[in-house]
């Protein structure tokens, strides 16, 4: 007689994937506020009932052997059917209301989280959202928050989920690319002035091109640093100096200014900056799963790469 299949316990299911995500026991367990013997105990039990070892252990970290990333996969699917199908029962019965933090990155002040946010309230109009820009990355706040940020960040209390990445290139305006001589290889990057975010200020940065050996290109002498990227941008059109900047950006840019950016040696790339969504672990509002159901539906193509 054929063996029914049994679907696992989701509770076990999720403590999986966040241990992967950690490759700690002892972190997810703080994390998910549970004794570490019971998170334990339902990945063993999880293992039984499948009937393959799922982690291993390797220099101090757990992690998924080929059946367990294999399974991880589908379990990834299954948690996001499982909310998709909750989103759907809570409709018929619950409103989006209340309150909710909402911190971003003032990379993304601009049209397409507006829209995103304008959609969102005329759906829900009982809900009350407190928007806050910032450079520097937040930590967990009181209450329900959710974070949409650029770049490297560390532990601040909250899940990370990574959205993208988006590519940067080095930009001036046409002006000033007219009066300089041609730029034909990054080693003549350093003669120029620059226009930088004061995180990009004082570190050396790798550029990167499909067919050459990756250059490093020093700490460059800053002329002016901004802690925002449209202040950053603004200086660059006005022909201040040389800049890194996100291509998804400048492309908004243009759409709005056309011919107030250009593209110096397209071919090569500056380093990636990954769009990170955090929210707080464990259980989570309808209002707050929503939000962030609604930010990440439709994300724009430049982010996918």
């Amino acid at each position: 007689m054929k063996k029914r299949a049994v679907l696992p316990d989701m509770r076990a299911v999720s403590a999986f994937i966040e241990i992967i995500r950690s490759g700690s026991l002892t972190f997810t367990a703080e994390q998910l506020d549970i004794p570490k013997s019971t998170l334990s105990r339902r990945i063993t039990q999880l293992e039984e009932r499948i009937g393959q070892k799922l982690l291993r252990r390797e220099s101090n970290r757990l992690i998924p052997t080929q059946a367990g990333q294999l399974f991880a996969d589908y379990c990834q699917q299954f948690i996001e059917l499982a909310q998709q199908s909750q989103l759907a029962l809570d409709a018929l019965q619950m409103e989006v209301s209340g309150e909710l933090n909402f911190t971003f990155h003032n990379a993304f002040s601009c049209c397409w989280l507006s829209d995103k946010v304008e959609t969102l309230m005329a759906e829900h109009p009982k809900l009350h959202l407190k928007m806050r820009t910032g450079f520097s990355l937040p930590q967990a706040a009181e209450g329900e928050s959710v974070i949409l940020w650029l770049g490297k960040v560390s532990d601040n209390g909250l899940r990370h989920e990574c959205l993208g990445q988006l590519t940067q290139g080095i930009y001036a305006s046409p002006h000033y690319l007219q009066q300089a001589a041609e730029i034909i290889h990054p080693r003549q990057l350093i003669e120029h002035k620059w226009i930088d975010t004061l995180d990009q200020a004082t570190q050396e940065v790798t550029l990167t091109h499909p067919d050459e050996k990756p250059f490093k290109l020093p700490v460059r002498p800053s002329r002016m640093s901004a802690d925002q990227f449209m202040m950053q941008a603004d200086a660059v059109a006005r022909g201040r100096g040389l800049g890194f900047y996100p291509d998804w950006l400048a492309e908004l840019k243009l759409n709005n200014e056309p011919h107030t950016l250009q593209r110096c040696l397209p071919e090569w790339n500056g380093p990636s900056l990954p769009i990170w969504l955090m929210y707080p672990y464990g259980h989570l509002s309808r209002r707050t799963r929503v939000f962030i159901e609604h930010l990440k539906a439709e994300l724009p193509a430049a982010w996918n790469n």
